[in-house]
């Protein structure tokens, strides 16, 4: 299961008031969270967001992501963001070994799709493989002649 963790909005109209939940990414902005960790209130004028930083790594050690905006919502408010044990060890460059001289790599070639006029050009090809092979395989029938009248 795949677990995100973004902001849930609730409150009336023209009154926003957002959740800080830990969802599964399938589910609805609304739909049933897995944890309510936190809340963000935008028309409050001093400190907006009220997190849990400990339930947050939580699951982010569990292997949930966070969302972008609230991302961006914890550093504008001085909240940690914390990088999952998984990212912070790929990242992590891996020792060198002493090796020998590699072969040289040759570039990888792009993918370019076909144009239409090779794709009726394959399926031309293909049309006139089969009728071969089908009249390879049925026999010869003899050719009756008209009678003559």
């Amino acid at each position: 299961m795949a677990v995100s963790i973004r902001l849930s909005r609730f409150g009336r109209l023209h009154r926003p008031l957002f959740r800080v939940v830990a969802i599964d990414k399938r589910r609805h902005r609304e739909g049933e969270s897995n944890e309510i960790i936190g809340a963000y209130d935008p028309l409050k004028k001093d400190k907006n967001l009220e997190l849990d930083a400990a339930k947050v790594e939580s699951w982010v050690n569990r292997g949930a992501q966070i969302s972008g905006g609230l991302k961006s919502l914890m550093k504008k408010y001085g909240y940690p963001v914390p990088a999952s044990a998984k990212t912070a060890a790929a990242k992590a460059p891996a020792p060198k070994a002493k090796a020998k001289a590699a072969p040289a790599k040759t570039p990888k070639k792009t993918y370019v799709a076909p144009t239409r006029r090779a794709l009726k050009q394959h399926q031309a090809k293909q049309k006139a493989v089969r009728k071969a092979a089908a009249a390879a395989a049925a026999p010869a029938a003899p050719v009756a002649e008209a009678p003559k009248a």
